[in-house]
């Protein structure tokens, strides 16, 4: 067996532990022993426990890299552990004390894409921030091109960095009848147009131009109606902004939910409107799965997830007008058509948790074997 330790600091469920969790869910048991670190408290123990991973908890990193003082109860877990592999999901301190302790392979997943700061331009800086996580990490998995690019750009070999895309579960698809009750459960008209948004309640998500996007389109037509899920610091915001556009009438926020198969089972249009740290969205998977096209922003990983006129379009960031333009194109029942089974095949064929995880599990293997570490 393979004795896998994931560190990951999260308390909430974002994009990085839905992650892990489809990653979890198809992992070959046979060959890999996997066991989760984490914060105590945190929401996903609970979603870990019941796919059947251990879970060690511990006081310290609460979304947070680096914390100093979680660095030496790492160590002590990873002293009684004995990984082969250590993966830390951004988690600075789970990488230290994985160096401190000896473990033979040590990995970096990078989840998010930000703007590099001035600092990085500096080429003393690229090269020492390039040997810091040479000795932190054998290798770094970057779930996006755009994750990849990032990296480089800050003084890391893209020959360290190795691309996964993330992978979603599918969802299931409702018949008719279960379709009609969730619309009649929403109000929903049967007939109308459902555009969707999953996306935590946040600045870099901009639901601002989804809600401008909205308001253009309900000048245009009254048979559209659009899904918010997802919460966040902005639910309150929003909900002005919406009363202000005078569309409340046309807007449902469903604040944060554990399944979103009921919603993206209405869903018509599924919309990423992401200004910052996106890099493959699950989101856009999952509709994927379902045959939904997709609308997206032109920030990060969205272009490569999204292959504008095939299986989606992608639009200029924060350009409701563009964003407006591009929902209503997919009136066209032929065209619409064509974008969902582009859509399925995207997924089925590359963004799904499957594929992921056999590709993680090569890397691992791989890795491995380079360290000399008897399988």
């Amino acid at each position: 067996m393979i004795k896998v330790v994931e560190v990951i600091s999260d308390t909430n469920i974002g994009g990085a532990g839905v992650l892990l969790l489809n990653r979890l869910e198809v992992t070959d048991k046979k060959i890999f022993d996997e066991t989760v670190v984490l914060p105590k408290g945190s929401k996903l123990i609970e979603r870990l426990k019941k796919l059947g991973i251990r879970v060690i908890e511990f006081d310290g990193c609460k979304d947070r890299s680096f914390d100093i003082f979680a660095v030496p109860k790492l160590c002590t877990i990873l002293k009684k552990l004995k990984p082969d592999i250590l993966n830390a999901h951004g988690a600075l301190s789970g990488r230290i004390a994985a160096l401190m302790i000896g473990v033979p392979v040590k990995i970096y997943t990078r989840h998010c894409v930000y703007p590099i700061k001035k600092i990085y331009k500096l080429g003393a800086v690229r090269l020492l921030n390039g040997f810091v996580n040479r000795i932190l990490s054998d290798r770094i998995i970057a779930v996006a091109d755009s994750a990849k690019q990032n990296l480089v750009d800050m003084g890391i070999s893209k020959n360290r960095i190795s691309v996964i895309i993330n992978g979603a579960q599918d969802l299931t698809k409702y018949d008719e009848n279960a379709r009609a009750l969730v619309r009649k459960s929403l109000g929903i008209p049967q007939n109308a147009t459902v555009v969707t948004i999953c996306a935590r309640l946040e600045k870099c998500k901009d639901h601002l131009t989804f809600l401008n996007a909205a308001a253009l389109i309900c000048k245009k037509t009254d048979a559209y109606r659009f899904l918010i899920i997802g919460g966040g610091s902005l639910a309150s915001t929003l909900s002005t902004l919406v009363k202000h556009l005078s569309i409340e009438n046309k807007v449902i926020f469903t604040g944060f939910v554990n399944d979103v198969s009921p919603y993206m089972n209405i869903t018509d249009v599924n919309v990423n409107c992401s200004v910052g740290t996106e890099t493959s969205s699950l989101a856009l998977s999952e509709g994927m799965s379902l045959g939904i096209p997709a609308v997206a922003s032109d920030y990060g990983g969205n272009p490569y997830m999204v292959k504008n006129g095939q299986n989606g379009y992608i639009y200029p960031q924060r350009n409701a007008y563009e964003l407006s333009k591009s929902i209503l194109a997919l009136e066209d029942k032929e065209l619409y058509k064509a974008m969902s089974t582009n859509a399925k095949e995207r997924f089925f064929t590359e963004l799904n948790a499957k594929s992921m995880t056999r590709k993680t599990e090569a890397l691992y293997k791989s890795l491995l074997n380079s360290k000399s570490v008897r399988l």
